[in-house]
């Protein structure tokens, strides 16, 4: 609950004069971006095309590491269109993988950044500001009827919130260390999260320090009775191995750089039940997931409210913060660190929240759910059209979108994410065999007639 205070404290945001300056602000950046709203090609000057290599080749030299696009944004676009430094115009449908879920230069978000310019740059967790009292209010009303979740705590990254989750959960669970996790799922790349992430080569040259075990996750192939009995015995066999070792189940209800990969509600209640039973912590990663499945949270979309103990939330809400009930409250000592975010974000988080909550966006009926299905009509369309084999999978979930082309090699996917910057689509990959072409519009920024562009796009790439 955010609370009116009858006080002096920074009301300068609300004097004529600052008002008189964002509406400037404001008229200015979004009349800049009234030229964005289509696909076009940057410059073909000569001159104009060699500035832009030069900026490219600067900053792949100065962070030692080549670039996956050729890419270099200017900051401004409009909705789902991104412009780049060359003066071009993209669909950006990877959105930061995830960030920008109501695309770029939106009206109401950059308000609240304006707004932010009143205050400190970046908010902290010894000095926090009101804002962040005013986020962390928002998230815990809204975890659902049923669930524990009572506390939360910010920080700048997905990883460092893991790396929280990891902690309160073992100090609640000391001497239980281990942690259960899925084949293909992702955590992070810190020392810690790395060792949970399952791919190898993330940890070229780190150490590993056995505390990990995988379960197989849900099989559509092999079906849902089949799923469970494998991953159940698994996680028994394991457990049996390791008694009392174990501390949490960690999990991510949709797969994200594994690919997509979610199974029905059953698969997870029994999987749940059973680590209830072994005494497990229930750590659910929704990094990713969070605002994008067609509810706040991808556990309320599968009715898993009462299941919870602590979940980890960012991207979307230009935030990340861990969830946990008051059972995980840690010790004073354990949790600290610099920064919570910036004041600009955290405005900007609380914002988006009321958007999704109050526009219509979620529910069974919701604006995701209604672009969701428009975008996998159009994408089974085009694999109908287009013959046996082009695209030989789809994976829809809310605003998670993949697809399989091809083979679904590596060449096969990257091959068709470059055409698709060509035609000026800005997609990226996931899985990990087979890949897939991975998509998280922003939904709340697109249009069905921006759905149906998209996907004439993706169909000409697909046809060269």
């Amino acid at each position: 609950m955010s609370f009116k205070f009858n006080t002096e404290a920074n009301c300068l945001r609300n004097t004529p004069r600052f008002q008189s300056a964002k509406k400037e602000i404001l008229e200015t950046i979004l009349e800049a971006s009234k030229k964005m709203r289509q696909v076009r090609k940057g410059s073909d000057s000569p001159e104009a095309k060699e500035n832009y290599q030069k900026l490219i080749q600067e900053f792949v030299k100065d962070r030692g590491r080549e670039l996956y696009y050729p890419l270099l944004a200017s900051g401004l676009g409009n909705g789902p269109f991104l412009e780049l430094m060359d003066g071009s115009v993209k669909y950006d449908m990877i959105t930061g993988i995830g960030v920008n879920f109501f695309g770029h230069t939106h009206p109401s978000l950059i308000e609240e950044m304006v707004d932010g310019l009143s205050s400190d740059v970046m908010q902290g967790n010894l000095e926090p500001g009101i804002e962040m009292k005013d986020l962390l209010s928002t998230i815990l009303a809204k975890v659902g009827t049923g669930c524990r979740i009572s506390h939360a705590w910010a920080m700048c990254s997905g990883t460092m919130v893991n790396e929280i989750a990891l902690k309160i959960i073992r100090q609640k669970k000391a001497p239980a260390t281990k942690i259960l996790a899925f084949q293909d799922c992702f955590a992070g790349r810190s020392t810690a999260m790395q060792e949970i992430t399952d791919n190898a080569g993330y940890r070229q040259g780190q150490p590993v320090y056995g505390e990990v075990q995988y379960l197989p996750f849900f099989d559509s192939k092999k079906g849902l009775e089949v799923s469970i009995s494998n991953t159940l015995g698994a996680m028994k066999e394991i457990l049996k191995r390791y008694p009392d070792r174990f501390a949490a189940l960690m999990i991510e209800l949709v797969q994200g750089e594994g690919g997509f990969q979610f199974a029905p509600r059953e698969f997870y209640v029994k999987v749940f039940e059973e680590a209830k039973k072994a005494n497990l912590a229930i750590w659910v990663d929704e990094i990713q997931t969070f605002g994008r499945t067609g509810e706040l949270f991808a556990y309320q979309k599968f009715g898993l409210n009462e299941y919870v103990d602590v979940v980890t939330i960012g991207k979307l809400l230009q935030s990340c913060m861990v969830l946990f009930t008051d059972e995980y409250n840690p010790k004073p000592g354990l949790v600290a660190g610099t920064f919570s975010g910036s004041t600009a974000a955290t405005r900007t988080g609380k914002r988006v929240l009321e958007l999704l909550s109050e526009q219509g966006f979620l529910g069974p009926k919701g604006r995701i759910e209604e672009l969701s299905s428009r975008f996998q009509k159009r994408l089974q369309g085009i694999a109908d059209s287009l013959g046996q084999g082009v695209i030989s999978e789809l994976r829809v979930i809310g605003g998670m979108i993949a697809f399989v082309p091809f083979k679904g090699t590596m060449d096969d996917v990257k091959s068709v994410l470059m055409r698709l910057y060509d035609l000026g689509v800005i997609a990226f990959f996931c899985g990990h065999g087979p890949y897939l072409v991975r998509m998280l519009p922003p939904l709340g920024a697109m249009t069905d007639e921006d759905v149906d562009s998209v996907c004439q796009l993706i169909q000409l790439a697909l046809t060269k």
